[in-house]
């Protein structure tokens, strides 16, 4: 897991897919990665609508107790901009995703800034004929890290889910060393993974560092989370991905 533990899952994306990526795709394992890290977190709040006595949840995205420390690639700025203004405030979670839309402005701008990380910027090769036709040519580094990425995968999505079942302290530690990748293997099922939510909170309290950045959650929640942020944005339409749809108003968001 070499390649792995050192990507983000975005950056594993573009290098796997390139352009086949979606920016829905891209944005959403982005910010489901700040969340694991704990550089943001959500705070659910019950409260009372229309004067009635019915409650409602509201999902809230704040800082997390690793956003001081942490040190943000380009991309993953689109959805901490907001919190580096004041990083007091917290928002409605349907507003963070809008607002992670409308910084990745568009498709070929937000792949831009993910190719701009050190991790994988020697892979593509950048001029002014790539800026023209809004993409960039692949080097012979992108397809040696290609290969050995989607090895890295295939052998986890073969492997990881008998660890998680038989060993889950042995699944803990790989998870924390790819964090959010965790989201890209296609025989990971939330349902596999809540398997060791007990492993993680035993962990967890017995850690101070907090190095695997999940204190107390649940993938049970990250199951929520990912459901919501695909409620909150419907527009995405393949590589044109107009932007968020169904995410106008924010009430409720900054400090309340």
């Amino acid at each position: 897991m070499k390649h792995l533990s050192q990507l983000t899952p975005a950056e594993t994306l573009i290098i796997l897919k390139d352009k086949d990526t979606r920016l829905k795709e891209v944005l959403k394992v982005t910010l489901m990665d700040l969340l694991l890290k704990q550089v943001l977190k959500i705070e659910e709040v019950y409260k009372h609508t229309g004067g009635t006595n019915e409650q409602r949840l509201y999902e809230y995205v704040e800082t997390g107790k690793n956003f001081r420390f942490y040190n943000p690639l380009p991309h993953e700025n689109v959805f901490l901009e907001i919190f580096q203004k004041n990083e007091d405030y917290r928002f409605l979670f349907r507003h963070v995703v809008k607002v992670g839309y409308e910084n990745a402005k568009s498709y070929n701008y937000f792949h831009k800034l993910i190719r701009k990380s050190h991790n994988i910027s020697d892979c593509f090769k950048e001029n002014f004929i790539s800026d023209l036709i809004g993409f960039s040519f692949e080097t012979s580094k992108h397809e040696l890290l290609r290969r050995e990425l989607q090895k890295e995968i295939n052998q986890l999505e073969i492997q990881l889910p008998k660890i998680i079942q038989n060993d889950r302290e042995k699944a803990l530690e790989i998870l924390k060393e790819i964090k959010g990748n965790i989201f890209l293997l296609s025989t990971i099922e939330f349902d596999l993974l809540k398997q060791i939510d007990q492993t993680i909170s035993t962990e967890m309290n017995r850690q101070s560092d907090n190095s695997f950045g999940c204190s107390g959650c649940s993938w049970s929640y990250f199951e929520s989370y990912s459901e919501s942020f695909d409620s909150s944005c419907s527009g995405d339409g393949g590589s044109s991905d107009g932007g968020c749809s169904g995410c106008s108003g924010c009430g409720g968001c900054g400090g309340d």
